[in-house]
């Protein structure tokens, strides 16, 4: 009999701790669980800030490129045919510039608003450049003498517009 009383007492208390241990887990493991999430979350918010960042750094670096590329010489290079009037040539340049311009377009949510306005009046400038230069020469000019007219401009500035929205940008993106 005291053995059953022994058992008895035993089991008691085995199931006393039992329900001390499920009700001590369920008080703890919310907070656990809290922690792991926390964890979780902070892991999720470097690789979205990692994320942003390399977007980031991909805009700054086509936009510097679209300052290159719409730069007269190098859109003058590309489309370069002698065979046309000045007006298709330069036709074909301002149309060559929106078309970076576009495709560039979207790259202004990952850029400051100073910047999208740095290379929105860069392409405005270099589109005027283009029309204002065209009014200057005769209209049975050559291709050729056009090239030279914006060129001679462009050279006349005391600053390169091109590299300086280049500078510009890059001092943007390590600040």
């Amino acid at each position: 009999m005291e053995f059953v009383e022994l058992l008895k007492q035993l089991f008691i208390v085995a199931f006393g701790v039992l329900v001390a241990l499920v009700l001590a887990f369920y008080v703890v493991w919310p907070k656990i669980e809290y922690l792991f999430l926390k964890v979780n979350d902070i892991g999720q918010n470097k690789e979205l800030l990692k994320n942003n960042q390399q977007l980031k750094f991909a805009a700054y670096e086509r936009l510097i490129l679209f300052a290159h590329r719409i730069a007269p010489y190098q859109v003058m290079l590309r489309n370069h045919n002698p065979n046309i009037t000045v007006e298709q040539f330069k036709q074909l340049l301002m149309a060559d510039i929106e078309n970076e311009y576009q495709h560039n377009f979207t790259q202004q949510l990952y850029v400051t608003d100073a910047a999208w306005s740095i290379v929105k009046d860069l392409k405005d400038s270099t589109i005027g450049l283009l029309k204002n230069s065209s009014k200057v020469i005769s209209s049975d000019a050559k291709v050729d003498d056009y090239v030279n007219i914006v060129l001679k401009h462009l050279s006349e500035l005391d600053v390169n517009p091109y590299e300086a929205a280049q500078l510009i940008l890059k001092k943007e993106l390590s600040a």
